[in-house]
């Protein structure tokens, strides 16, 4: 790979410009805004040390739970039909449940309700040990279930849900259980939302619940958290004002109050409340006339501090505006056991009246046996405190206009310099602020801004959880849930820019030369270099660093070269930092430029090569390469071909040489001509290898040889011929003689053909002259003949026989033809 150096010419593109070429990019160059403050985390920069899930069903209305138990350490989601459990290390799913409605309730929705809602959105999420509480609006049929927390397929119970889920998604909820293992709730109790209600159920104590169509005891609330302290369980939300009615409608943030220990009315009181009280939340900009931000939209209660830190912001149709305020324990105490604000009739003004039962929630009191039925009438009427809910300190912790923030967390840092909280606040177009309280508690410096979405995609943060063991927070918008750690302390790449960041998570180490949270969690490391005394430094003597490489991409050539089209090109920014205040530049190279296009060219041609020989005809050749320069990167090669050839003329006639034949190898034997007795066998060759050509002398020797074959005995093969047709031998008086013959031999051939016959055997028989009928002479005597007829016969027969025997005897043998024997079965002599 070849690299070649450039530098950046305009801000609008990149001229790259090694020495003597040109090359130019195809584009221009977005601007971050991570460039122009290390404050500002982009997208992409969160992506490289968060996580994230994504999911259809995280639309709207998602709900999380950090269960932190050794052998579950995991995140629970809620979303629409669905629950999921997924690892809070590397954020993998665990598990996938679902809980659709059932078709019938979500037909019947479908009917008569918006479909969207016409499913089961999750809004109410808890966790006791190891189960869980889940409620969903069930296609505005709500249900609530305890499942399995390791398990979230198992469901051990389910029940109706009135009171402790909304019917709409669109209504809010907040539930909290409490150590003595109550369930609270803040949510509607109708369909239409009518009926707002804060409820205990699901526990040991009694069911309890505010008055039923009451404005002053809860109006047209919109439910933010519960939390619970001490003997108390608190609900922080958002109501039209009853107070402010005459002046018009106005929205105050309030905090009710109700006592663990309470144990309801009596009488038509039985079952309401009896220690509900609710009192202002004040969050204002201190001045003759305070500007209030009266909308509350999030809480996160500390519980080392016992310090509460509650977001407001202005109404959704004023100006845009949103701030932080603090407040502890002793502030709601203070307010709630101040005097009550009361009105004695709807024509009268409110005024203040003194608060007789300040120690009506003590653990050891009960108050439903002792308390009198008018003192029970006036606890359900003296319910609005006179005194507001103020900050610990005067004014907002934090304030920002233009701006509207949703969730709040905060984490407790104990840093070199002593403990900061952290506060994560997410805003409604995708970013989360994390903010610390200057040292001098003087103001909040902005630590870091995390973009949570692509540019041109903001969305709402929906929820958002901290888990202070994992280091991280999990923030929910449409369709994602994502895992953000604490810190990004890895981006500062220098000592200098390390510190003057002022994260209280990050630090110097001087063993490793890297920023980094302090070793195995030890702030007070030596080698480990924090001094948080002022917000984040902007403007000091930065040195420049390099930004990572961007993806290599085509860009074209822009030189003389005629051999170079495109190459693959990739730039880098001195942005991470930038150089500022007489810091150093970069050094090295912002354009690396490799894998240019090459077209093919040839080497010029080479020498003659030798003749191919040294008379007679004969050619010689020369050859090029296609390597000056060679085609490299998809370049074109060379045209034309590599090697050149021609005749060597001149040369003289080539001598004579004679060529001598050569025999070529024998070939097989041939077949034997006998299979006994002995036979032949032949086989040749031929004088062709080479011919004898040019005066060269023939082979010499034979052409072909033979050998003996077969020379085995054959075995003896008998032969008996077909009787001869009748021949006349003898004539008489009465009549004539015939004879007839068959031949018998036997030979070592190896055919019967090949067998000579000799007389073997012979027949002969007596025909009457006068009827031409003959017999034989075993056969009886023929009816007409005279014994002296017999008598002749056997003398004939004697006569004759006698001398044929003698003839027989000289010569019956296998090799002599044409003698016939007669007498060989005569039975004489």
């Amino acid at each position: 790979m070849v690299t070649l150096l450039a530098r950046p010419i305009t801000s609008q593109g990149w001229i790259f410009q090694p020495i003597g070429e040109g090359w130019q990019s195809d584009g221009p160059v977005e601007f971050d805004e991570e460039l122009a403050d290390y404050r500002f985390v982009g997208y992409q920069t969160m992506l490289q040390t968060g996580r994230f899930f994504q999911d259809p069903s995280l639309v709207s209305y998602v709900q999380l739970e950090v269960d932190e138990e050794s052998d579950n350490n995991q995140l629970l989601v809620g979303g629409m039909n669905k629950l999921f459990r997924l690892d809070l290390d590397n954020f993998t799913l665990l598990e996938t449940a679902d809980w659709y409605s059932p078709a019938d309730k979500q037909d019947y929705c479908n009917i008569v309700y918006n479909p969207a809602d016409c499913h089961n959105y999750i809004r109410v999420l808890l966790l006791q040990n190891s189960y869980v509480f889940a409620c969903g609006t069930n296609s505005y049929s709500p249900m609530c279930q305890w499942r399995l927390a390791n398990n979230l397929s198992v469901v051990l119970n389910s029940t109706d849900s009135r009171g402790l889920c909304p019917y709409s998604p669109s209504y809010n909820a907040t539930a909290i259980i409490s150590n003595d293992g109550d369930l609270y709730t803040a949510t509607v109790f109708d369909t239409y939302g009518r009926d707002p209600l804060i409820i205990r159920s699901a526990g040991s104590s009694v069911s309890l619940r505010t008055m039923k169509h009451d404005s002053h005891w809860l109006n047209d609330p919109s439910f933010v958290s519960a939390f619970e302290m001490d003997n108390f369980v608190y609900f922080v939300f958002r109501e039209t004002a009853v107070e402010y009615i005459n002046c018009g409608k106005k929205v105050y943030s309030r905090v009710a109050r109700v006592c663990k220990n309470d144990e309801g009315g009596q009488y038509r009181l039985a079952g309401i409340w009896t220690s509900f009280s609710k009192a202002r939340i004040n969050c204002s900009l201190p001045g003759e006339y305070p500007f209030y931000f009266d909308e509350v939209q999030s809480t996160f209660l500390s519980q080392d501090e016992k310090l509460i830190y509650a977001v407001f912001t202005t109404p959704p149709n004023s100006m845009a505006g949103s701030a932080v305020c603090v407040y502890d324990y002793e502030s709601l105490k203070h307010a709630f056991n101040g005097p009550f604000k009361h009105k004695e009739n709807l024509n009268s003004a409110w005024l203040k009246k003194e608060n007789t039962n300040k120690k009506k929630c003590e653990s050891n009191r009960s108050h439903r046996s002792s308390d009198k039925l008018k003192d029970l009438v006036t606890s359900t009427q003296e319910l609005l405190m006179d005194r507001a809910v103020m900050p610990r300190e005067l004014g907002p912790l934090i304030m920002r206009e233009n701006e509207r923030w949703s969730k709040i967390v905060v984490d407790h840092v104990i840093a070199k310099t002593g403990s900061h909280d952290v506060i994560f606040l997410s805003t409604d177009d995708g970013k989360i602020r994390k903010m610390m309280r200057h040292p001098t508690g003087k103001s909040t410096c902005l630590i870091e801004e995390i973009k949570i979405v692509p540019n041109g995609h903001p969305k709402p943060v929906q929820n958002m959880k901290i888990s202070t063991e994992q280091g991280a927070i999990f923030v929910a918008v449409e369709g994602s849930v994502y895992r953000i750690p604490f810190q990004r302390c890895g981006r500062f790449t220098s000592s200098a820019a390390c510190i003057n960041a002022q994260d209280p998570y990050c630090g110097w180490n001087q063993k490793t030369n890297t920023c980094s949270p302090a070793p195995g969690g030890n702030v007070h490391d030596k080698s480990w270099e924090q001094n948080l005394v002022q917000c984040p430094i902007l403007i000091y003597k930065v040195d420049g660093g390099w930004s990572d490489w961007s993806e290599w991409s085509s860009c074209p050539y822009a030189g003389e070269k005629k051999d170079i089209d495109r190459c693959q090109c990739r730039s880098r920014t001195c942005s991470k930092p930038a150089p500022s205040l007489n810091g150093r530049p970069c050094s090295g190279s912002s354009i690396q430029i490799v894998n240019c296009t090459v077209h093919g060219d040839w080497t010029a041609w080479s020498s003659w090569s030798a003749c191919s020989q040294t008379c007679g005809f004969a050619v010689r050749k020369r050859t090029r390469q296609c390597g000056n320069p060679a085609p490299k990167f998809g370049g074109r090669s060379c045209h034309g071909t590599n090697t050149e050839e021609s005749y060597c003329s001149n040369h003289p006639e080539c001598p004579v040489i004679p060529i001598h034949g050569a025999w070529s190898d024998w070939a097989g034997w041939s077949t034997c001509t006998s299979n006994c007795n002995g036979g032949l066998q032949t086989r040749k060759r031929a004088c062709d290898q080479p011919l004898p050509m040019k005066g060269g002398m023939p082979c010499t020797g034979n052409r072909e040889e033979w050998r003996m074959c077969n020379t085995q005995t054959c075995a003896e093969i008998s032969k008996l011929s077909p009787w001869t047709e009748w021949v006349q031998t003898n004539r008489t008086k009465g009549g004539y003689f015939q004879e007839r013959f068959r031949f018998y031999c036997r030979a070592n051939v190896q055919s019967s053909k090949d067998i000579k016959t000799s007389s073997a055997d012979s027949q002969a028989q007596f025909c009457f002259k006068n009827d031409n009928s003959c017999f034989k002479p075993q056969e009886a005597p023929h009816p007409t003949i005279s014994l002296e007829v017999g008598s002749n016969w056997e003398r004939f027969i004697k006569s004759v026989c006698a001398p044929r025997r003698k003839l027989f005897k000289k010569y019956c043998n296998c090799r002599t033809l044409g003698v016939f024997l007669v007498c060989q079965k005569c039975g004489y002599g």
